[in-house]
């Protein structure tokens, strides 16, 4: 496959333009196969008609007069070996020939019969070559008779003239073949230009600035379409390196935070040994480290919720059993009144992931509730939904999507608890999208639980 890898080294426009010469050139020789092909039947019918009307002129005569006062000036056609003509006896010998076979045997043997007349192609070598010939043979009925009238026409002309076509259509096609192949060239060139200038303008971008664009080409055609394509791809890229750019910002300010305390308490504790001791100390170390701790756990389960390569195992997971699981884990502990829906609904993915999710949204309703939450798990229009409400403050409608942002926290009202990474939410939202669904918040439908309403909806598998 050689020619292949040269052919792919080549490029685009070499690539069309061979591939477009190459069309039109088996275009050109099936057309100028068709035209030989229709010369040489016009011309082969034309000769055995010639042929046939010759031999005609001469059965009349014989029909009419008989062979008796024929000779050979009757049977001359043109004078030479080109078209000649000769009548046989009814025995097959020859009686009268044209001047140019004078002397020579039967042109054919064939014997037609009354009505019929025989057409051959037969190499007569009346010119010491293999030349065929056209020869039609009739049977007249006459005075003296019957007779056998043998009329031939050389087929050379027809030979010739084909030829001759043929070398002229291949001397015509040879400049339209290139011609076509420059013209081809440089319209795959000028289609491309556009391409190239985005590519370079592509090539200029640097990860440092996305804010520049490719021009739009005039038109609406594919190359237009791929410019707004890459547009598109340009701000996806910049928007995710602005995102990417303020989480890392946030994470660093977020793990600052631990850090530092821990540092200044230890410096307090070296500087000030008499008055902040081990006692002291402790309690403070221990619970900034549990803090950084959950936070770079979370940032960890956040990390791989955007890696698209590491997909969740694909096993049967029954959202109801996590469901009870999760509100039992915070039963014991919590002055609140727990109400537990836990309807069958099963999903494919993993159990550990979606078992965080839920896990996060029980925490956070159980954060803010003021007396009662409540855990479901259903299904509804070919998805299973886990949805968890409180009687808490609830989010304000203009807050409702920005809480699945990271380290996004809102006011006062939902942060009576500290503690909290800001990254609850947004790693519900990342399991429930590898998850093939969604996770949002909904408008509570029953009084008893006017405050935040969050929803995991994943493709349910269904019962057979």
């Amino acid at each position: 496959m050689k020619w292949r890898r040269l052919l792919a080294a080549t490029g685009v426009r070499m690539r069309t333009t061979a591939v477009a010469v190459v069309a039109l050139a088996l275009a050109m020789a099936a057309a100028g196969v068709v035209v030989v092909v229709l010369l040489e039947e016009s011309l082969d019918r034309s000769v055995t008609e010639s042929a046939r009307s010759t031999g005609r002129q001469v059965a009349i005569q014989l029909a009419r007069e008989g062979a008796r006062d024929l000779s050979a000036s009757d049977v001359a056609s043109t004078g030479d070996t080109e078209a000649v003509t000769q009548v046989l006896d009814m025995r097959g010998r020859p009686i009268a020939s044209d001047p140019a076979i004078v002397g020579r045997p039967a042109l054919t043997g064939a014997r037609p019969v009354q009505g019929n007349e025989i057409v051959e192609t037969l190499p007569l070598g009346l010119n010491g070559d293999g030349a065929e010939y056209r020869v039609v043979s009739q049977l007249v009925n006459g005075p003296g008779g019957p007779y056998t009238v043998v009329s031939a026409r050389s087929l050379e002309p027809v030979t010739e003239a084909s030829t001759r076509l043929t070398l002229l259509l291949g001397v015509i096609a040879l400049p339209l073949l290139a011609i076509s192949g420059l013209a081809v060239y440089r319209a795959v060139g000028s289609a491309l230009r556009p391409v190239e200038r985005m590519r370079r303008a592509v090539a200029e971008i640097s990860t440092r600035d996305l804010t520049a664009r490719v021009g739009l080409p005039p038109g609406r055609d594919e190359v237009h379409r791929l410019a707004t394509t890459l547009n598109s791809m340009l701000g996806r890229l910049a928007s995710a390196q602005s995102a990417q750019r303020r989480f890392v910002a946030d994470a660093s300010h977020e793990l600052r935070s631990p850090l530092s305390t821990i540092s200044t308490a230890l410096d307090v504790s070296s500087q000030h040994p008499e008055s902040f001791g081990t006692d002291e100390l402790v309690p403070v170390i221990a619970r900034e480290t549990a803090r950084l701790r959950e936070l770079v756990d979370d940032l960890l389960v956040l990390a791989r919720t955007d890696d698209t390569t590491d997909r969740p195992s694909n096993t049967e997971v029954d959202l109801d059993d996590i469901v009870r699981a999760e509100a039992e884990r915070v039963s014991p502990g919590a002055e609140l009144e727990i109400e537990v829906r836990a309807g069958p609904a099963k999903v494919h993915g993993s159990e550990a992931q979606l078992g965080r999710a839920v896990r996060n949204l029980v925490d956070n309703a159980r954060d803010h509730a003021r007396k009662r939450l409540r855990v479901v798990s259903r299904v509804t229009g070919g998805y299973a939904v886990v949805e968890v409400s409180d009687d808490g403050p609830g989010v304000a409608a203009v807050d409702r999507e920005r809480v699945f942002e990271r380290f996004v926290r809102l006011d006062a009202s939902r942060q009576r608890h500290h503690g909290g990474t800001g990254l609850g939410l947004p790693i519900v939202a990342g399991i429930a999208t590898r998850h093939g669904g969604r996770a949002r918040y909904v408008e509570s439908d029953d009084s008893r639980y006017p405050g935040a309403c969050f929803v995991i909806e994943l493709p349910v598998i269904e019962e057979d």
